[in-house]
C-alpha cells in the first residue's frame, strides 16, 4: 500500500496510506447513487407541483428545477468545501482530501479538483484520472496535480498522548534548557520508553532500558543529572514541549 508523509503544523510528520483506486471507485459509486437518489426525487417533486399548480394563476417554471438542481451539479464542491475534505462516498469508506504541504485545503483547492474532474473522469470515462494516479504514485489525478492534493485514508484519530505533544501548564518552568537541542527524533525516543511503563515490562529490563537512553540524552545536551532516569526523560519530554509551543 502507497503511503505518504505529511507534516502538521507542529512539525510532526503524520504518514497516511494513499486511497487505493478501489476505494476510490467504490466511493464515486456510493457518491453517484446518491446524486441519481436526489435526482430522482426532484424530478418527482417537480412534476407534483406541477399537478397541483395546473390551471393555477400560480405556475411552477422550469427556473425552479434548476434552482434545484444546482447541489447535484456542484455536490463534489459543496460536499468536500463543508465536509473538511469528504463527499458522503469519502466519509463512508473513511477517505478525505488532504493537502500535501501539510496545510489546510480550501476552497481553492477544492474548486481545482471539481473543475477538472470532468477531464479527469467524466469526458474520458475516467482513463485519464487514473493513468495519471499510477504514473505519479501518490494518487493524484488531474485535479489534485492542480490543487497539490491527494485522498488519504483516514486512520483512527491521533489522541495528544499518541504523539510527541504534551500538554504543559502556562506558567510551567523549564528544568533543562539544553532540551532545545534535541529533535522530534530523539523525543519520539523519549516518549516510546515512557510510554514502556504503562505496559507492564519486565522490570529489571526496563531499568536498564531507562538508564541507556537517559545516558544516550544526556551526552546529546551535553547535562548531567541526579534524576531518576524516569523523571528526567519525563522532565525532557515536558519541557522540550514547552519550548516547542514557545
Amino acid at each position: 500500500m502507497q503511503t505518504i508523509e505529511i507534516q502538521t503544523a507542529q512539525n510532526v510528520n503524520i504518514e497516511y496510506p494513499v486511497a487505493s483506486v478501489g476505494d476510490r471507485v467504490v466511493a464515486a459509486i456510493i457518491d453517484q447513487l446518491i446524486m441519481v437518489g436526489y435526482l430522482i426525487a426532484i424530478i418527482f417533486l417537480y412534476i407534483w407541483l406541477l399537478n397541483l399548480t395546473e390551471g393555477s394563476p400560480l405556475h411552477f417554471p422550469v427556473a425552479y428545477f434548476v434552482i434545484l438542481f444546482l447541489p447535484l451539479f456542484f455536490y463534489h464542491l459543496l460536499c468536500e468545501t463543508f465536509l473538511n475534505g469528504q463527499s458522503f462516498g469519502k466519509k463512508i469508506m473513511k477517505m478525505r482530501v488532504v493537502k500535501l504541504d501539510g496545510s489546510q485545503a480550501g476552497i481553492g483547492s477544492y474548486f481545482l479538483r471539481w473543475i477538472l474532474a470532468p477531464i479527469d473522469i467524466y469526458f474520458t470515462y475516467g482513463s485519464v484520472g487514473l493513468i495519471t494516479m499510477l504514473i505519479n504514485g501518490k494518487g493524484q489525478r488531474l485535479g489534485d496535480l492542480a490543487a497539490n492534493t491527494t485522498i488519504v485514508k483516514l486512520k483512527t484519530e491521533a489522541k495528544l498522548d499518541d504523539t510527541i505533544l504534551q500538554a504543559t501548564p502556562v506558567n510551567y518552568e523549564v528544568k533543562l534548557p539544553e532540551v532545545s537541542n534535541l529533535n522530534d527524533k530523539d523525543i519520539s525516543i523519549v516518549k516510546e520508553v515512557l510510554d514502556l511503563n504503562y505496559k507492564n515490562p519486565d522490570a529489571m529490563m526496563y531499568e536498564k532500558i531507562l538508564h541507556k537512553t537517559k545516558e544516550a540524552i544526556e551526552k546529546k545536551i551535553g547535562v548531567t543529572s541526579n534524576l531518576h532516569p524516569l523523571t528526567f526523560l519525563d522532565t525532557v519530554l515536558k519541557d522540550y514541549n514547552y519550548l516547542l509551543s514557545e
